[in-house]
């Protein structure tokens, strides 16, 4: 039987081992693995070494900040969504999917900024969006059902030469691009 202090720290890092694989930052067979490990650590020293190469996740300005200079990034978030978030696509362009993320109630921030590049962000159901962006010689849009919730997902920023758009579920891509 395992200690207390040895059953709190399992719980704590198969949770972290969680949101490592929820931001991709894991294989699917690395968190199996690692889970494999966590359930057969006996000590908190062997449950730390589990996770102890693993960059620290927190709510700094650095780890919610996703940019693209003469690049793309593409990311799928499937855990918290941060409640402020920075997206930079300088010549390049970022599409940013949280159809599977959670967001908290209360305002979550999006800054988008796009200089000759694009920005893409597909957002789930149940959340309203305030688009409070604005573009020169650009595109800033929001397409989509807005649904009346707590959970409200603000978007701000500016697109120069380059444009910044966000879908909402009711948005079929394909047959966007047909009109």
């Amino acid at each position: 039987m395992s200690s207390p202090l040895v059953l709190a720290s399992r719980e704590r890092v198969i949770e972290l081992l969680k949101r490592h694989y929820a931001n991709d930052q894991l294989t699917e067979a690395e968190l199996e693995s690692r889970l494999k490990e966590a359930y057969a650590a006996r000590s908190v020293s062997d449950l730390e070494n589990i996770v102890v190469d693993l960059p620290a996740l927190g709510a700094t300005r650095a780890d919610a900040s996703i940019k693209a200079t003469l690049s793309g990034q593409e990311r799928k978030l499937s855990g918290i969504v941060p409640s402020e978030l920075t997206l930079h696509a300088r010549i390049g362009y970022v599409e940013l999917d949280l159809r599977d993320a959670t967001f908290s109630p209360g305002v979550t921030t999006i800054d988008v900024h796009s200089f000759m590049g694009y920005v893409e962000i597909h957002l789930p159901e149940g959340v309203r969006v305030e688009n409070h962006g604005s573009a020169l010689f650009g595109y800033f849009a929001v397409k989509g059902f807005d649904e009346h919730s707590d959970r409200v997902v603000r978007i701000t920023g500016r697109a120069v030469f380059g444009y910044a758009e966000v879908l909402l579920p009711d948005v079929d891509v394909e047959e966007e691009g047909e009109e």
